[in-house]
């Protein structure tokens, strides 16, 4: 039988506002329990919300990002269930008339430039947290303690369309649309804090199919590889499943990480179980055109518009992305090495690659006041115009991290320029080929990596002051290669 997979992602992301989404109780980042609270935080009567106009605006600006319509008249619905950690039993969120509609994202997939399509963006309450203690389970929890820090801080929805594929454009949409919170700055998108969470819902049936298969929500995964993992292991229990004539329930799942497995937790609700209702405390969200104009006009440079001038400086799509996706400073200064070498790939791999390897191998987080574009820009120059040495560069970077001085000085200091005279040279490969005659005679016979141990040989005679691809074409043309 064949099978298609079709998924769909749920995203939150928490809003980087001072304050919280319907009280004036500040957004702090505290492992203290239950101090950042009011009657409004924890739903006792007589309290009224009051809407977070920066956490309308931040939503705004996502939903403008992705290229959503915007709902200029809209309200708050009062989402209706049980749990421990929702002290008033509803959440306030949105239903029929979410902030955005129809939106897209573009994502780099396989080196290539896909688009995946936005249903809706919307803005809600969170809710607090519950910890089980014991194993971390509430079906085998020994305990449960509630924490309501949490509870009311402003979140944005995005929920996608039915339309991702794979394990693999799942993750690359996430990757894109974190980029796009840190962009905005309006979240710092940190996974391991929450900040951004996500669910999948995935369902299997037949490719010849138009109709999508029972939907089966995923919970609990809290890094890009736990999501890789538990659509890969749904899909394929799914497939399984269905191949067995086995029904598919719809349901939630809890993904188990020790076990890298699913398993169910209760069946999945639908929008009607909730009850949604228009809150009654909560006048309409108008958002009038001024508004959205002034919003639009804050919109920096975009993920997808990074990736288009970095490709314009000579880097190929998959090498832009990955810079798209870096921190701002690295970013920056590709643009600033680039303008100096004209050398978008090297100036590419020394950032991303040497670079960005010294420092954690130094155990440093960021560079030194003194170092600059400049001072990479030179290494590069000097390697291109073959005074010194791949190897020597990475050793002149090194001395640089650490402490203020010049490529040339370090060049010279550790004599590390290599020679280009091709008289001194042609010396030396001559001495070379005399004294190993029987190697010469092998080489001639058809045994061609004989000529690299040569040339090895020119280099380590010199003290590694020889130009290597000078060596070997001189070392070619003596021997009539």
């Amino acid at each position: 039988m064949n099978l298609k997979p079709t998924i769909g992602i749920e995203t939150h992301i928490e809003l980087n506002t001072n304050t919280k989404m319907f009280c004036r109780c500040r957004v702090v980042d505290t492992e203290e329990p239950n101090v950042n609270l009011c009657p409004t935080c924890l739903g006792l009567p007589g309290a009224l919300p009051v809407p977070n106009e920066k956490a309308i605006r931040y939503i705004t600006l996502l939903a403008l990002a992705t290229g959503c319509s915007i709902t200029k008249k809209g309200m708050f619905h009062r989402k209706n269930y049980f749990y421990p950690d929702l002290p008033k039993n509803y959440q306030i969120s949105q239903f029929d008339l979410p902030v955005g509609e129809n939106g897209n994202l573009e994502i780099v997939i396989d080196n290539e430039k896909d688009y995946v399509e936005i249903e809706r963006v919307h803005m809600e309450e969170d809710t607090g947290k519950s910890s089980h203690e014991g194993s971390g389970r509430i079906d085998s929890a020994t305990s449960t303690s509630l924490d309501f820090n949490r509870s009311g801080i402003p979140l944005v929805e995005i929920v996608t369309k039915p339309v991702i594929k794979s394990s693999k454009e799942a993750v690359a949409y996430i990757e894109e649309l974190r980029q796009l919170a840190i962009e905005l700055e309006i979240s710092e998108g940190k996974l391991e804090k929450g900040n951004l969470r996500f669910d999948a819902n995935i369902s299997v049936a037949p490719s010849e199919s138009n109709e999508l298969g029972t939907k089966v929500e995923i919970k609990n995964m809290n890094s890009l590889r736990s999501l890789e993992r538990a659509i890969d292991f749904e899909i394929k229990r799914q497939s399984s499943a269905l191949e067995n004539g086995d029904i598919i329930i719809q349901e939630t799942r809890h993904w188990d990480e020790s076990k890298e497995t699913t398993t169910s937790m209760r069946s999945k609700e639908g929008s009607a179980d909730y009850r949604y209702f228009s809150d009654p405390d909560i006048p309409n969200m108008v958002l009038p055109d001024e508004f959205i104009n002034q919003v639009k006009e804050s919109l920096p440079s975009l993920p997808h518009e990074n990736r288009n001038k970095l490709m314009e400086t000579g880097l190929g799509l998959s090498d832009s992305n990955v810079l798209s996706k870096s921190e701002k400073w690295i970013f920056e200064l590709y643009f600033e090495v680039f303008n100096n070498t004209k050398d978008s790939k090297a100036s590419f791999n020394w950032i991303t690659g040497e670079l960005q390897g010294q420092m954690r191998k130094l155990e440093i987080k960021s560079l030194p006041n003194w170092f600059s574009a400049n001072l990479l820009s030179d290494v590069i120059k000097l390697i291109d115009e073959n005074k010194i040495s791949f190897t020597s560069g990475k050793v002149i970077l090194e001395e640089l991290i650490q402490m203020d001085t010049t490529p040339d000085e370090i060049a010279k200091r550790l004599d590390l320029y290599q020679e280009n005279d091709e008289v001194a040279i042609s010396k030396i490969v001559n001495e070379i080929i005399d004294n190993n005659q029987d190697i010469v005679e092998r080489i001639k016979n058809g045994e061609d990596k004989l000529v690299g141990f040569m040339v090895g040989q020119i280099i380590k005679s010199s003290g590694g002051s020889i130009n290597p691809g000078m060596a070997k074409e001189i070392l070619s043309k003596e021997l009539n290669l």
